[in-house]
């Protein structure tokens, strides 16, 4: 077992002589890597058990986007995630997406931070090593709000397939509300092709409705976002979709490869894009290219809209619990 306190930890395992798991040091910071020999991950436990990158080895594409000028670093429960934490990657958001009030009894008016409350954590994390698999098992407990938080990320020798299972579990007395996305930062660049299911309905602002592709304005006119624009589009767009009814999934073609999320809608009912074409940065320097694909459950961002203006949330019943899936592919 790796707990994330301890940067003494090492490992080094081959599985079918193809398959590497190590302890490394990234950017300063105890990590795990995994490589199934066409793709390569690693997670980092003190940073929220952050996923800082997802490489595939057969192309040399990165597809997680690093801030340019943030350096890691641990910051303590209540700060903002733009302001401190914005450094790219894949962490996961919950209970809420933005910052709010939690809007129910008995909790009332206690303060959910930016982005959730896992990312500032130290992930309790376990590798589980079998004959021709690899598990990584972060854990997390709520430090506002009664519950636990659990993601396997499950990776094959010889695939380039992660298997995401997510847990989440109640220590509390009382329902407790809640939404969840994940938040992979992609890093992308112009021309890739975006693909979402023709069937989706889009909110955007107070926009309702919205069918994908769309085009949205930008500093050169109006951009199709099927096929993104140049890094100097200057405009930015936050997409998320009403409950999906047949399908789930997402893809994101480059001349070298794709990204694929797949799910069950009956366990991932919605999806959200986050879109920053050149448009601003939260640190005030050159503005960021990046884009979030994000499975997703509840209205975003505000885990207090979700229940009050848009009554689009979950709620886990005292002692119950909650499952659900994400599968993640490249492709050639």
């Amino acid at each position: 077992m790796l707990n994330g306190t301890h940067s003494t930890f090492s490992i080094q395992h081959s599985i079918l002589n193809c398959m590497k798991v190590a302890n490394i040091s990234h950017e300063g910071f105890a990590a795990i890597q995994v490589d199934t020999g066409p793709l390569a991950l690693t997670v980092i436990p003190e940073l929220g058990g952050k996923i800082s990158s997802l490489r595939d080895t057969r192309s040399g594409r990165e597809w997680l986007w690093r801030h340019p000028r943030m350096a890691y670093r641990r910051v303590p429960h209540g700060s903002s995630y733009v302001a401190a934490a914005d450094t790219g990657g894949w962490d996961e958001c919950f209970p809420s997406v933005s910052a709010c009030a939690y809007p129910a009894l008995p909790w009332a008016g206690v303060p959910v931070q930016d982005h959730g409350e896992l990312w500032s954590q130290t992930a309790a994390t376990q590798i589980d090593v079998g004959d021709e698999s690899v598990s990584l098992h972060t854990r997390w407990h709520g430090v506002m709000l009664p519950y636990q938080f659990e993601r396997t990320i499950r990776l094959d020798a010889g695939s380039a397939r992660l298997s995401i299972a997510y847990r989440l579990s109640s220590a509390a007395d009382e329902p407790l509300a809640w939404i969840w996305s994940a938040h992979p930062l992609i890093a992308i660049e112009p021309g890739m092709e975006l693909s979402l299911p023709p069937g989706a309905r889009f909110h955007s602002g107070r926009r309702s409705g919205l069918p994908f592709p769309r085009s949205i304005p930008s500093a050169g006119g109006d951009v199709d976002l099927s096929r993104l624009p140049a890094r100097d589009a200057g405009a930015s767009i936050k997409l998320w979709s009403a409950p999906l009814t047949d399908e789930g999934w997402a893809s994101l073609r480059a001349p070298d490869g794709a990204l694929h999320m797949r799910w069950d809608v009956a366990e991932i009912p919605q999806v959200a894009v986050w879109l920053n074409l050149g448009a601003h940065a939260f640190d005030g320097g050159e503005p960021y290219y990046n884009m979030g694909l994000e499975p997703c459950i509840g209205a975003q961002d505000s885990l207090a809209d979700a229940v009050h203006a848009y009554h689009l949330f979950e709620q886990l019943l005292p002692g119950g619990a909650r499952a659900w899936r994400l599968e993640v592919e490249l492709t050639p």
